[in-house]
Parts: C-alpha cells; structure tokens; sequence
C-alpha cells in the first residue's frame, strides 16, 4: 500500500460514512467539515497531478464551503479551485467534447465567475453541437441563478445570435420542430432581459416580421417601433420607422372601421417623409401614403353618402370636399374626377365650406 493511499485512506473512509449525513459527504453539495478539508486538498491536488481535473473540482467546491478554515488554507483551497476548475473548463471546451458535462459544473456551487465561465463555454459547445435550445436554456438559469453576472454582455450576444438563427432556419424535412416558435421565445427574452445585446435591433426587426407572418398586426407594429426607440442610432431603425405604417394599411382591413388608424398612419408617412429626405424609401413610403390618401379618400366618400342618405347636406358636402383633396394629394386622377361629380351632385349645403377653408 503505497504511502498517500495510507495518508488518504481516513479521510476517504470518514466520506464513505457520511454519505447520508448533515455534510452530504465528498461530492455532496453542501460543505466539507473543516476537518476533512486538508484530505480533500491533497486529494485534488493529486488527481489534478493525474489529470484528472474534473475529479479536483468536486473534491474541492464542498470543501471550498466549509466554515471554520483558518485563512491561509482557505486560500490554498480556492487557489487550487479555480486552478483546477479553469483547466475542466479547457479541456470541456474541445471540439467533441459533451457539453452536459461543461453544464454541471453550473450546478456544482462554484464560485460565481467560475460557474459563469463554465456556463458560457457549454453554452457555446451546445451551439457548436447542434442544440442551440439548450444552450439558450442554460444562459437563462444563468440568469436566475446570477443576476448580475459579468458575463451579461457575452451571454446576450449568444442568445441574440441564436434566436436569429433559428429565425432563418429551414424547417426539416417532417416539419417536428418549431424554430419560428423557438426563435421568438429567444428573441423576446432578448429584447426584455438583455436589451444590451450586440444584435438586438435585428432581434426586433425579426419579431416584428414573423408577426408580420403571422397577421398578428399589434404585435408587428409594437416589435418594429420598439426598434426606433430602443435603438434610434441603429442602421435599420430608418426602415423601421418607414414599416411602421406600412403595417398600419396592411392591417385595415375596410376603411369605414379603421379612419383613426389611417389618419395615425398619414401622419407617420408624412414625417417621415420629411425626415428623410435623402433616403432610397422615399418613393416606396410615397406610394404607402398615396395608398393611405386613396384610402381616406375611399372612407370620406363614403361617410359623404351616409350623410347625403339622411339628408345631412353640411355633413355630405364635408366628406366629399375632403375626399376630392384626399385623392388629389394621393395623384389619383381617376379617384379624383369620381370624387369631384359626387361632390358637383350633392344638394347645396345651408353652411357650405368655402373654398380654401381648413376641413374638421
């Protein structure tokens, strides 16, 4: 029997009856006694020696908790710790290697920037693996179990990274997997908890387009304008404004329900419009608020018959001189030339509008 079998054979012994004691014993996770600790060091220190690093770290984070240590050897404990724990973390980082062993050591109650470190790296080796929803999945209990880690920033990226790429993903062959569902679940936690994120303006942009997708208006509209104001500096925020009506006239569906949302629209094009003088949208957002005019137009023709119907000639002749502006703004000559004989046939109005009078 050789001479450190000798030296650990009590301590390895008093592990074996703890198992189900108070101390939870040596792979346990709560602390060593302040007894068992120098063993639990030599020990680690060895199977760091054999290259077994892995084997060092769980010998050494229950005796890293233990209380009662005299300071010099609390230090030779976290000292050898983070030694052995930094050399798991590179040799767990490897191209082939499983990143489910990289993740316990999140849970093994290490220190929290060797936990973190260890959490990020497994994290990239899901990604590298092929199982992004894991590595999203562990960032998250990062999160919980960290709040304000200093890898924040890191982990961020990652995640927006993912979500982005399950955006763009193909779907397989038998359609089993979700991604579009996956990368909004990511990219919402993107926008909400790591706002920070180097790519979160494309993070919005992709929401707003797979709500788009899904004819879930509200929430298009909502992920889109987020985009202008929680990144107004970013290089699609220009376009996103622009979208921002775009998606109000995809949205209506008849113009006598919806008058205050395409006035609300008019009103976006407009300064936009004006804003952007030198942008290559400029024609695309003035053929959006020659829609939007054509619409409004359609929409005070319209009210103008009702009120013609009930014999309202104020309220008639109204609607049908706003129409006529509405479609002469627009460049609708044919819309125009309708608007004007509805308006030429309707009965004088007892309180007529004067020309060049500003319209309610």
């Amino acid at each position: 029997m050789n001479l450190l079998f000798q030296r650990l054979l009590p301590f390895l012994a008093a592990v074996l009856l703890a198992g189900c004691s108070s101390t939870g014993g040596l792979f346990g996770s709560d602390a060593l006694d302040a007894d068992e600790v120098p063993a639990a060091l030599e020990a680690a220190q060895a199977a760091r020696a054999a290259g077994d690093p892995g084997r060092a770290v769980k010998l050494l984070a229950p005796a890293s908790r233990a209380r009662g240590l005299a300071p010099e050897l609390r230090d030779r404990v976290q000292v050898e710790l983070e030694s052995s724990a930094q050399a798991r973390i590179e040799e767990l980082s490897q191209p082939g290697t499983d990143p489910d062993d990289l993740a316990e050591l999140v849970e093994l109650g290490l220190p929290r920037q060797i936990a973190v470190q260890a959490g990020l790296a497994a994290a990239r080796r899901y990604v590298e693996s092929g199982e992004p929803m894991d590595a999203y999945d562990l960032l998250k209990r990062l999160d919980d179990k960290f709040p304000l880690h200093h890898e924040r920033l890191a982990s961020g990226n990652l995640m927006a990274d993912i979500g982005l790429a399950l955006s763009d993903d193909t779907p397989t062959l038998f359609g089993w997997f979700d991604t579009l569902g996956e990368s909004q679940e990511v990219l919402e936690y993107v926008i909400l908890k790591a706002p920070w994120a180097r790519r979160c303006d494309e993070a919005y942009l992709a929401l707003s387009r797979m709500y788009e997708a899904d004819r879930n208006w509200q929430l298009a509209i909502a992920r889109a304008e987020g985009l202008v104001l929680n990144h107004p500096g970013s290089p699609l925020a220009v376009a996103a404004q622009a979208r921002v009506p775009k998606l109000r006239l995809q949205m209506l569906a008849s113009p006598e329900y919806d008058r205050q949302e395409l006035e609300r629209a008019r009103r976006e094009l407009q300064e936009w419009l004006v804003t952007h003088t030198a942008s290559d949208l400029q024609e695309e957002v003035r053929l959006d608020l020659a829609d939007c005019l054509a619409r409004l137009c359609e929409s005070d023709l319209m009210i103008s018959r009702f009120y013609d119907k009930v014999g309202n000639a104020f309220g008639a002749q109204r609607h049908a001189r706003r129409a006529v502006e509405e479609a002469r703004d627009a460049g609708d000559a044919q819309r125009l030339a309708r608007a004007e004989a509805w308006q030429r046939g309707l009965p004088p109005a007892d309180n007529p509008v004067r020309p060049g009078e500003a319209l309610p």
